[in-house]
């Protein structure tokens, strides 16, 4: 068996986080397994290897904890993601329902008309923030009202969310802030929701009426509540993000586009493979994994590192260049197996409504550079300046 490379990074850093894809790169070019020395973590970084990583969830176990560290581990259990069968079946069974493609043609027209309304309105703009005016808009005007809290939670979804994943990494300073304020969220959820305060009709009152029919657990039912506000916002507005940039900067790809609109989910796609939202989440062996003729021993933390892989040379032609019409195997964005994100059909759905908003109206995107929001499992962007430029 071949010796597994190590590289040293400081995988959590904020210079890290704010240009990843050069150290990505480098470990995809020692090989399909690297260690890295500082988190005590092996990490998978090609596509074909960790696609099929993802797929063996009876030896990579999420259910023993998907964050880089133990403390996270522990502090997420239970959750989906965090799950495995036959608990993970049972959850997903539960949680997705609403968002599948024929429950979500009723939001359709909302989120429509929503787009339109955005899109209208920063058309007029001399310059708008891309992130809070663009990519926040549909998560919380249309997602969150889907998930029904009340409304001190609705105010503070979008902190609890960014937290969920900054705890999925380790117990840095991010770690520590994301506990204490995930501990807010599970005493607002255990205290302080009933069926008389959340939305009718949504995702959290279907939730609250099976645990009141005796259906549903109460302890497994304030786990699924967390399980729809936690994703909902932050991979989709990274998304969305990433998607407006990309065209800001390949504007043959938009002309493109605009030429041919059957090219929109497609688009959509390369935008997440590319911007890749979740960089990472872990796994454990509860055996030796054989990679390629490497060997991780059991009981190791392994990280599933998408980001690289959605970028992974042997794969992609030319994987750092954005091309919508890009004839591609499927991207890792949202996962593989039986953990595939259960909110892509959403999130597809509203980036493609906004672009359909944009087509007649935009003739060019431009922007300025991004900061990058510092979070420690979510490669997205805290402001980015945009520009439309109006077809006249």
């Amino acid at each position: 068996m071949t010796s597994i490379p190590s590289y040293n990074c400081d995988f959590y850093s904020d210079n890290f986080i704010k240009n990843p894809f050069p150290h990505y790169a480098k470990m995809r070019s020692l090989g399909p397994v690297v260690y890295i020395p500082e988190l005590k973590n092996y990490a998978l970084t090609q596509y074909n290897s960790l696609k099929l990583a993802l797929l063996d969830y009876k030896s990579l176990s999420s259910g023993k904890g998907i964050a880089s560290d133990e403390v996270g581990c522990q502090f997420v259990k239970g959750q989906i993601v965090s799950s495995d069968p036959p608990i993970h079946k049972a959850m997903r069974k539960v949680i997705l329902p609403p968002l599948m493609p024929q429950a979500l043609k009723e939001v359709i027209p909302d989120i429509k008309k929503a787009s339109d309304q955005i899109i209208n309105e920063l058309i007029n703009k001399k310059e708008f923030d891309g992130v809070t005016e663009l990519a926040q808009y549909l998560p919380l005007s249309i997602v969150r009202d889907l998930v029904g809290l009340p409304d001190f939670g609705k105010k503070n979804m979008l902190k609890w969310a960014a937290a969920s994943f900054d705890v999925l990494g380790i117990q840095n300073e991010r770690g520590i802030k994301g506990v204490q304020e995930i501990v807010e969220l599970r005493k607002f959820i255990s205290g302080k929701i009933n069926l008389k305060n959340v939305k009718s009709k949504s995702w959290i009152e279907r939730i609250l009426k099976m645990i009141d029919a005796g259906i549903l657990d109460e302890t497994l039912g304030n786990r699924i509540i967390r399980d729809y506000i936690n994703p909902s916002l932050d991979t989709t507005i990274s998304a969305i993000s990433h998607l407006i940039y990309l065209l800001s900067k390949n504007n043959q790809e938009w002309k493109k586009l605009k030429q041919d609109p059957t090219l929109l989910k497609n688009t959509v796609n390369e935008a997440i493979r590319l911007g890749s939202p979740i960089r990472s989440f872990s796994r454990i062996a509860i055996k030796d994994i054989e990679i390629e003729n490497y060997i991780i021993p059991k009981h190791s933390r392994v990280m599933m590192i998408f980001a690289s892989a959605n970028r992974d040379e042997k794969v992609y032609e030319k994987p750092n260049e954005f091309c919508i019409d890009r004839n591609f195997k499927d991207h890792l964005g949202f996962g593989h197996g039986i953990h595939s994100c259960v909110g892509m059909h959403l999130a597809q759905i509203e980036m493609i409504s906004l672009l359909e908003a944009m087509l007649p109206l935009v003739k060019k995107i431009e922007t300025k550079e991004p900061e990058i929001a510092l979070n420690n499992t979510i490669y997205g962007f805290s402001k980015l300046p945009t520009k439309f430029i109006p077809i006249s």
